[in-house]
């Protein structure tokens, strides 16, 4: 789970043109994302969840890609399936 704040204000059309643009350059890291939503009882206004192996997390970090995301100021919280 990665919470943040937008990098800039946007307009609703505006915002979803930058988060389909990231949610195609995850696909070059197999990664999905769920989201993103606005969390309550958090002070980020922003949050999303992405979907991979620890591996493909690792190699997304620092990509294109994680320059794409429209949000900064971020912290992430790892889960992880037992199953």
């Amino acid at each position: 789970m990665i919470y943040g704040e937008s990098k800039q204000t946007m307009s609703l059309k505006d915002a979803k043109k930058a988060w389909d643009e990231f949610v195609e350059a995850l696909k070059a890291h197999n990664l999905k994302m769920k989201g993103p939503w606005g969390p309550f009882g958090t002070p980020e206004g922003n949050c999303f969840m992405l979907k991979g192996s620890y591996r493909d997390f690792e190699n997304y970090i620092g990509s294109d890609a994680w320059q794409k995301c429209p949000i900064e100021k971020t912290r992430t919280v790892s889960l992880f399936s037992m199953l």
